[in-house]
């Protein structure tokens, strides 16, 4: 049997941080179940079709941060989407890997 090649260019660490998901339709309030500098499994009840853009809140459990920044829907499935995150600033992605150090 041939096995897939892991696509992710970062490991993923096992999380459930809250989420916050805004379009200009909705908000949803979901969780993460895992989560990269880059990406990240969110588990939630309506996720979002591939390659929509949306605004994420990412609540930090650990701390009072709440990381804020566009997303876009890669992959979905009846139990979540997979999302890669779309910084502004590329200081968002080096703070949320200290924080994944710190799980």
């Amino acid at each position: 049997m041939r096995k897939e090649k892991e696509s992710r260019q970062r490991p993923r660490s096992m999380v459930n941080w809250p989420v916050t998901i805004k379009t200009s339709h909705r908000t949803i309030s979901a969780e993460t179940r895992d989560v990269s500098p880059g990406g990240a499994f969110i588990y939630c009840d309506r996720p979002m079709t591939p390659k929509q853009f949306f605004f994420l809140s990412l609540h930090i459990h650990s701390s009072t941060v709440s990381l804020s920044c566009m997303a876009e829907s890669v992959w979905s499935t009846h139990g979540g989407m997979g999302v890669r995150f779309d910084y502004e600033n590329p200081e968002q992605g080096h703070l949320l890997a200290k924080f994944i150090q710190d799980v």
